[in-house]
This record gives structure tokens, C-alpha cells and sequence, in this order.
């Protein structure tokens, strides 16, 4: 995914400059209205907006809104300016005001770049990482699913063929772990992407109140059915439906379910009209349909309904190229929405991340993110700025339980593998985990020292390492 680059000019000589500049670094966009640009601002990898001022302001603004509207985007994204010299004097110190730094023509290569990594290095590190290791990206209108982790390849390839069919899906996986965004996406990617996106969230209702939720009820229908009430899948109309814990829906509402995935027909509580759902069905689980169908507590038939495109999504914390694309993202999200500048990450921070459990997966690493950005004092991430509990899991990936023991029995590859340990941890420590320092003192190169951190589980999680 190539960062974007946005610049506000009509001026064609400038755009081509800056794109000859950005050498297939950057996409150069140029935009006329500063109400999109804000909107294409939000998206990831997006590390400046170039703003160019000369005797006219762009598409027309008076000079006072421009700024107006350039002040508003200064938390998205640093601002470069270019001011013509033939630029009113008012106007040029006002855009001298405004910007974080000023471009002069013609814009080199070097120039841009070292602005950007000056100005956007936490943007610049998150486009970096994009660009260097493989990936998979549902790109939807508005937002994107995207992953790192090779083992989801095959299953992002299905999704988005899946996606353009007018199909029932079950995603599976742990709480946290992203199931209600994907089916977002997934909604956005579909023919009914104009439609609208409604959420059940099952376990949040108590259980003679599904049926209502779901199909809705007649006036009189029960006590305090007042009125008439539309439910979820007429609500929905010709959209898509996230039925969320689908798993603890009781039996009837079971049967009724399995009754509206085959025949779209249902009859709203206290009602014999029957109707008809055009919705588009996604559910969404965190057990084990399959041991709940064993155990008598999910129809089998259901099951087998729901199981014919079904994904499961793996925990956090076997993906830890995701919890380093992850935080990343929630960092330069949360500095944004927080107004906290981040500079970059300390890749002892970055370990603790990767050593941590994730029981509460994606929701947890960014409300982790989150109270990070804002305990940040000097524009660094450290670990901290860490709950205890995550702090704590770095230590202890770097200490290994009766040492002494270790190196004075086993066999002989197994003294000297945790010897080499040992080594390493101690000159890790010496270096703040400074990789190149660690490296140079060690003798070997910085390829070699990856290698065996990854070796001993010093760098990425158990999952990756097995």
C-alpha cells in the first residue's frame, strides 16, 4: 500500500515536481477541496499534505478560510507549504505560520524525504512497514481489514470473493480479535455496500427479548408493546445484518433463524403475517459451534447452514507482525485524535507488545495504544508508558528460569544454545535492546542477530518462533 501524498495546487508544474520528487515512494494526489482532502487524510500511510500558496488561494477560498481549514488538518498530518515569490507578503507569513515547513522549488527527492522523516516519522515508519513485508488488505469504502500474518492469506483471498456474493458468512474467533470490523468491510465490498450495516449483539439481550430485536412485534404483542416495532432484519432492508454471539441464541429462536436463512420468511412477535427478509446475513462467534452442536446446545442443522463459508480468525497472539502493524496504526490514530505527538516507538516497547498474551486481543492492544499516546510525555513510546501487566511480559521473555541449572546439565548443544541465551540477553540489556549496538559489540551482523533472537524467543512470539 503505497502512502499517499496530498497536495493542494493547481498548479500542474508543482504536482509533477512533487511526484518526480516522491520517486514511486509516494502517490501524489492532487486535491481542489479541502473538505475531501480531510477525508482522504484519514487514511493510513498518509505521512504530509502539501499546500501551495500564490496570488490565488486553491478553487477560490478566501484567504481566512484556507487557513481556517488548513489549522483544522494540522492534527491529521503535517503540513509543507510552497509560496510562490510573486505570494502577497501577508499571506506568506501567515502560510509560514501555519506550515511545519516550508518546500522551495524545485522540490528534490532528498528534500521531501527528509522532511517527511523529520516531520511524519511515526507515518513514514507505519508506509515502511507496509511496503516491506507481504500482506492482504480488504480495501472497503470507508475502512480497510488489513493483515501480516501469511497463515490469513488464503482465507483474505476467499473473503473477498465471498464478499461479492450474496451469501450467508460465519466468522469465528476469539473476543477482541476484529470479527465486527471485517463484516463491516465485508459489507462494503458487497453489492449492497449503499445499504445499510445493522448489529445484533445476541449476548447483550436478555433472551424474550431476542425475538423482538430480531423480528420485531405488533402493537399489544406483550406487556409494554405499546406500539408497533420494525425489527433488525426489516430494519435492514436490502443491507447486511451482523447477528454478533450467535451462539447463545436459544433453541427457538434457533429454529426461526434457520427458517429465515432458507426461506427469508418470519413473522414479527404476536403477528401471523408472515414476511420476507432481503437482508444479507453475517454471524459472528467466539466458541465452538461444532462442540456446542455435540453437546446438544446448537442445532446441528443451523450449524451445518452457517458452516458453508465460514472463516476463523486466529488470536493476536499468534499474528505478531499484525500487533507491530497494529500498533503502529493506534499510535499515529490515537496521537492524531489525542493531539500527543509521537515520534516513534522504542523497540523495547515494541517487544513487550510482542511478548504480551492478548487475551482481549485487537480491542485490547488499542485501548493498550490508547493509554500509551496519552501518558506520553517527550513524543517516545516506552515500555513505561506500559501497564505493569505488559511490562511485565517482556520480562519475562528475557529471563529464563533456573539458569545456572540449565547450563551445568543437558547435552552439549543444549549447554551451549543456552549459553548463547544468555549472551544475548545480557548484551541486549547493556544496549537498551538496541539492536545495531548489539550486533556490532556481539561481532555478527544485524541479520544474524534477528535470526537467533528469533531463534530463542527474544524478538517475536512463541507462535512465530515454533
Amino acid at each position: 500500500m503505497t502512502p499517499t501524498l496530498l497536495v493542494f495546487s493547481q498548479d500542474r508544474g508543482l504536482v509533477e515536481e512533487l511526484r518526480e520528487a516522491a520517486a514511486n515512494r509516494y502517490e501524489v494526489i492532487a486535491v481542489h477541496s479541502l473538505t475531501n482532502g480531510q477525508a482522504q487524510l484519514q487514511a493510513e500511510g498518509c505521512p504530509a499534505m502539501v499546500a501551495h500558496f500564490s496570488r490565488q488561494i486553491v478553487n477560490g477560498y478566501q484567504p481566512r478560510e484556507f487557513f481556517q481549514h488548513l489549522e483544522s488538518l494540522r492534527s491529521v498530518a503535517p503540513i509543507f507549504a510552497v509560496v510562490d515569490d510573486a505570494c502577497p507578503s501577508e499571506i506568506r507569513e501567515k502560510a509560514q505560520e501555519s506550515a511545519q515547513a516550508l518546500l522551495h522549488r524545485p522540490v528534490q527527492p532528498d528534500q521531501l524525504q527528509r522532511l517527511i522523516q523529520t516531520h511524519a516519522p511515526l507515518e513514514y515508519e507505519l508506509g515502511e512497514f507496509q511496503r516491506r513485508r507481504p500482506h492482504r488488505v480488504l480495501q472497503g469504502k470507508t475502512r480497510n481489514y488489513a493483515t501480516f500474518s501469511p497463515r490469513m492469506f488464503e482465507m483474505m483471498d476467499e473473503l473477498r470473493v465471498a464478499a461479492g456474493h450474496d451469501v450467508t458468512i460465519l466468522l469465528s474467533g476469539e473476543t477482541g480479535s476484529g470479527k465486527s470490523s471485517l463484516a463491516r468491510v465485508i459489507h462494503e465490498l458487497s453489492p449492497r455496500a449503499g445499504d445499510r450495516f445493522l448489529t445484533v449483539a445476541c449476548g447483550a439481550l436478555p433472551p424474550n427479548l431476542i425475538e423482538s430485536e430480531l423480528f420485531g412485534h405488533v402493537k399489544g404483542a406483550f406487556t409494554g408493546a405499546d406500539n408497533e416495532r420494525l425489527g433488525k432484519f426489516a430494519a435492514a432492508q436490502n443491507g447486511t445484518l451482523l447477528l454478533d454471539e450467535i451462539d447463545v441464541l436459544p433453541p427457538d429462536q434457533q429454529a426461526k433463524l434457520l427458517r429465515v436463512i432458507e426461506t427469508g420468511e418470519y413473522e414479527p412477535v404476536g403477528s401471523n403475517d408472515t414476511r420476507i427478509s432481503t437482508a444479507r446475513l453475517i454471524a459472528a462467534t467466539n466458541t465452538d459451534l461444532e462442540q456446542l452442536v455435540h453437546a446438544g446446545k446448537f442445532r446441528r442443522d443451523l450449524y451445518y447452514r452457517l458452516n458453508i463459508l465460514s472463516f476463523h480468525i486466529p488470536p493476536l497472539r499468534e499474528r505478531p507482525h499484525d500487533v507491530e502493524y497494529l500498533a503502529l496504526r493506534f499510535a499515529l490514530q490515537h496521537s492524531r485524535a489525542l493531539k500527543v505527538p509521537i515520534r516513534f516507538l522504542e523497540p523495547d516497547f515494541m517487544a513487550a507488545l510482542l511478548a504480551h498474551h492478548w487475551p482481549g486481543n485487537v480491542r485490547e492492544l488499542e485501548n493498550v495504544m490508547r493509554r500509551a499516546v496519552l501518558y506520553c510525555r517527550d513524543g517516545i513510546l516506552q515500555p513505561c508508558d506500559l501497564p505493569s501487566t505488559i511490562r511485565g511480559a517482556l520480562q519475562d521473555v528475557f529471563e529464563t528460569p533456573d539458569q545456572t541449572n540449565i547450563l551445568t546439565a543437558g547435552t552439549l548443544v543444549e549447554r551451549l544454545e543456552a549459553a548463547e541465551r544468555k549472551i544475548l540477553v545480557d548484551t541486549l540489556r547493556r544496549h537498551d535492546y538496541h539492536r545495531q549496538d548489539t550486533a556490532r559489540e556481539l561481532g555478527i551482523s544485524r541479520i544474524t542477530l534477528y535470526h537467533k533472537m528469533r531463534k530463542y524467543g527474544l524478538f517475536e512470539s512463541p507462535a512465530e518462533s515454533a
